[in-house]
């Protein structure tokens, strides 16, 4: 009897531990129950920049153009084989390069346009950058 006493505690036990580690957006049958329609996964969460590990940009701040100015930046060169800074125009940037804009008002972060390498002229994100630490701070969706 005393078997019996310690198996039909430990079914609660189990149960308890099966229901902590369970996931709360789904139902008991494993499907989404109702709110998960609300929950997204961590992934959707995460930016272009975060995917393909740029959450710290590695340009040298001496490298990063004026306020007000751009630079076309090659992202698999080192920095002392990138194109110079010039005035913006948004014009001519290659498949796959970035486009280093440092708003005139905004003296310490920048503006990174990322070109589609197998669309010319289409922008696939842009990031704002803060110059001193690297850090992504946010996209910049317009």
């Amino acid at each position: 009897m005393r078997t019996k006493i310690r198996v039909s505690l430990g079914i609660p036990l189990l149960l308890c531990a099966s229901l902590a580690s369970a996931d709360p957006w789904k139902n008991e049958s494993g499907h989404p129950g109702k709110g998960a329609k609300h929950r997204a996964p961590a992934t959707q969460h995460e930016s272009w920049f975060h995917q393909h590990g740029y959450t710290r940009l590695d340009i040298p701040p001496g490298h990063y153009p004026p306020p007000g100015h751009c630079r076309i930046w090659f992202p698999d060169r080192p920095p002392g084989h990138q194109p110079p800074p010039e005035r913006c125009h948004g014009a001519g940037v290659p498949p796959g390069a970035w486009l280093i804009r440092h708003p005139a008002d905004r003296p310490d972060h920048v503006h990174i346009s990322v070109y589609d390498p197998h669309d010319p002229g289409s922008i696939q994100v842009v990031g704002e950058f803060e110059i001193g630490s690297g850090l992504f701070i946010r996209l910049v969706l317009d």
